[in-house]
């Protein structure tokens, strides 16, 4: 293989151990001069013996420059592991007075990959042009929780999806509840009568899928509705499968035009804010009460494109009062199954649009003492393509500071903004 031009390539392997400082965690000042162990309240119960997370991480990386460094290309790979993670585990209130206790209480993996391409086409004093692209991906899992199944962070998310750190999946995923589906081997007396059904054995009574199902299927009982399952489980992710970014800046002269846009896939959200105004009637989703209702067919088919079992084909909403006890119940923001309004939130976002010029006529120095002065207007956040149904993908009910991001309760959406600056160099 040749190439015009020299060849560059490095190799680099890095292994580092660190040992993260508690901080405000462990030392912060308490309310009380003589009590230490971390930040408390009524809730929250300190821990003096709290030890320093520590980290482990190997990285390995390879750089590459081809045609004279027109084209770069890193590659990195790494797998961090932290121990002594802390956080909040649920303690005997009768015991301690308190809800949680902070705890060296979980050990969490990151592993990844990073690739960064740039291509400069045209390099030349007067017109130049560089393309840039980035993917990176981390897979994020909580291999120990000192023996609990998850961790849930009770201050982060609402009735219906919590955030929390669970075993096997990851930090920052939302657990709550779903319908009773098809495939999950239930066993349960969804209709309180005191027999135990076997929800796989039902599901292939369906007379829409004779002798077979589909697993995940929405369970219909013989009254038409789905039925909530008590087991709670993990109901969204907001952690991406990957990410990349994309730039484009050209130059011609002392003009400059410059474009980014972010890319994400794979993650999912719970749009409470669509629950809500589904329960108050104000949704355009709502208007469905003039007509009748069937799972898996008249309406909601992208929420529930699957249905089985014996009500599967039952005509559920005969008029607008069984609309109205839907959508009061377990259709709306405030009944117990939370799964219903998680949603794919990936989403391609052209982040920004800038253009700038640069005067540096000799007026400058002799006048002002300034060598340059850059202008330059961009546009932030310009547009969203995404199948989400809420305002915006990426808004979040606590903000940046929470650690899970995947919860939408009228969320303000991420602002879009016009700039105007000026860069006076001497």
């Amino acid at each position: 293989m040749s190439f015009k031009g020299k060849l560059a390539s490095s190799a680099v392997a890095v292994i580092v151990v660190t040992a993260t400082a508690l901080g405000q965690v462990a030392t912060g000042t308490p309310p009380f001069s003589s009590i230490g162990g971390g930040p408390f309240d009524v809730v929250n119960q300190g821990n003096n013996n709290l030890k320093p997370e520590r980290s482990r991480e190997a990285e390995y990386g390879l750089d590459f420059g081809f045609l004279n460094q027109r084209v770069d290309l890193s590659l990195t790979h790494y797998n961090k592991r932290s121990t002594d993670v802390i956080l909040r585990q649920p303690t005997s209130t009768a015991a301690t007075g308190y809800f949680r206790k902070y705890a060296n209480a979980a050990v969490v993996t990151n592993k990844g990959e990073e690739i960064v391409l740039n291509v400069r086409p045209f390099v030349g004093p007067r017109f130049s042009w560089e393309l840039g692209a980035n993917y990176g991906r981390n897979r994020n899992n909580v291999a120990s929780l000192a023996g609990a199944e998850f961790v849930a962070f009770t201050n982060e998310g609402f009735t219906g999806a919590i955030g929390s750190a669970t075993e096997g999946v990851g930090v920052g995923v939302v657990r709550g509840l779903d319908f009773i589906r098809c495939g999950r081997n239930l066993h349960i007396d969804y209709d309180g009568n005191g027999t135990v059904n076997d929800i796989d054995a039902e599901c292939r009574l369906s007379p829409l899928t004779p002798g077979t199902f589909v697993n995940g299927a929405l369970f219909i009982p013989v009254g038409g509705q789905p039925v909530a399952d008590p087991t709670d489980r993990v109901i969204a992710n907001p952690n991406p499968k990957y990410s990349m970014g994309f730039s484009s800046t050209v130059k011609l002269g002392k003009l400059s035009v410059g474009a980014l846009a972010d890319v994400r896939k794979g993650l999912s959200v719970w749009n409470g804010t669509r629950g809500i105004l589904l329960r108050f009637g104000t949704l355009d989703e709502t208007l469905v009460r003039d007509r009748t209702g069937t799972f898996g067919k008249d309406w909601a088919t992208d929420v529930y494109p699957h249905v089985a079992g014996p009500g599967a084909g039952t005509v559920a909403f005969a008029n607008a009062t069984d609309w109205q006890n839907w959508f009061l119940g377990e259709g709306g923001g405030f009944g117990t199954t939370g799964a219903q309004f998680v949603e794919d939130a990936s989403f391609v976002k052209l982040r920004e649009l800038s253009l700038s010029y640069s005067f540096d006529q000799p007026w400058l120095r002799d006048r002002l003492n300034f060598s340059t002065i850059d202008v330059r207007i961009a546009g932030r956040n310009l547009k969203t393509w995404t199948r989400y149904k809420g305002l915006d993908p990426e808004a979040n009910l606590g903000g940046a500071e929470w650690l899970t991001q995947g919860t939408d309760y009228f969320n303000n959406p991420q602002t879009r903004s016009f700039v105007l600056s000026f860069s006076f160099n001497r």
